[in-house]
């Protein structure tokens, strides 16, 4: 990645975020976050943790985890000093800790973020706390399958901001897909250069199959996540979409009958 793609990326980020992110390619490489489906994942992840590349910290003032003993919120001022740092909000004492232990066995001179907590909202921290999140929850598997949905939920811990993702995701293809990404949402069945193929070189093979079936259930996926943000059954949704044409197919039916009938 290069400063000239980040600022296509997020023309609105900040420049200290952006030069930073343009300096990161050996931290992305030693977690193997190196490959197009990869990258496209982890940047429209941490854009939308990030607003867009605009903060390393959490807007809210974190009173929200006070008490929070899952997160090792255990002393008074807990959810304040330890509310969400870094470009994917590590949030808690807990994490603030387990982060540590992991920087200090790869970064000489990295600092203990349980005594200094905002530090992990400055670069390269914010970032490396994001490739530590990212590796631990094994999330470049996730990448593979093209899978946002999985990878939001255990970035999140539901789907919130899901349409937001997909769309940075969707930027991001068009920058670092190599041609080699599906977008999620972007596009339909046979997008693929292996799904094109099979429709129209010559006959299905199986790899042309697969490929087929597989952007179909990103169609079935787009659904789902269209219900998610929504807060409505997916079958509701099938229901009322399909009333819907139905509708629209009797109102230009009728239409069409009082022009030419006189009805």
């Amino acid at each position: 990645m290069n400063i000239d793609e980040l600022k296509r990326f997020a023309p609105g980020g900040k420049p200290t975020i952006i030069a930073a992110l343009s300096d990161a390619n050996d931290d992305l490489n030693a977690a193997g976050i190196n490959t197009p489906a990869r990258i496209c994942h982890f940047m429209a992840q941490i854009a939308h943790e990030s607003g867009g590349f605009h903060t390393m910290s959490e807007y809210a003032s974190g009173k929200a985890y006070e008490g929070r003993t899952d997160l090792g919120n255990t002393q008074p001022g807990d959810g304040i000093k330890f509310k969400g740092h870094g470009l994917i909000q590590t949030t808690g004492r807990a994490n603030h800790r387990a982060f540590t232990d992991w920087g200090k066995t790869r970064y000489p001179g990295c600092p203990d973020f349980e005594k200094v907590p905002d530090q992990l909202a400055q670069m390269p921290w914010a970032l490396r706390s994001a490739i530590w999140y990212w590796t631990e929850h094994g999330l470049n598997a996730w990448a593979d399958k093209n899978d946002i949905r999985t990878i939001t939920k255990k970035i999140n811990g539901g789907y919130n901001g899901l349409a937001d993702r997909r769309a940075w995701f969707r930027k991001a293809v068009s920058i670092w897909g190599d041609g080699q990404v599906s977008e999620i949402g972007g596009k339909g069945v046979a997008s693929s250069k292996t799904g094109k193929a099979a429709l129209f070189g010559g006959g299905p093979s199986l790899a042309g199959i697969g490929s087929q079936a597989y952007e179909a259930s990103q169609l079935v996926d787009s659904g789902k996540s269209i219900s998610d943000n929504l807060g409505i059954p997916i079958t509701t949704l099938v229901l009322f979409v399909a009333v819907l044409g139905l509708l629209v197919y009797i109102f230009k039916d009728r239409l069409f009958m009082s022009k030419w009938e006189g009805l």
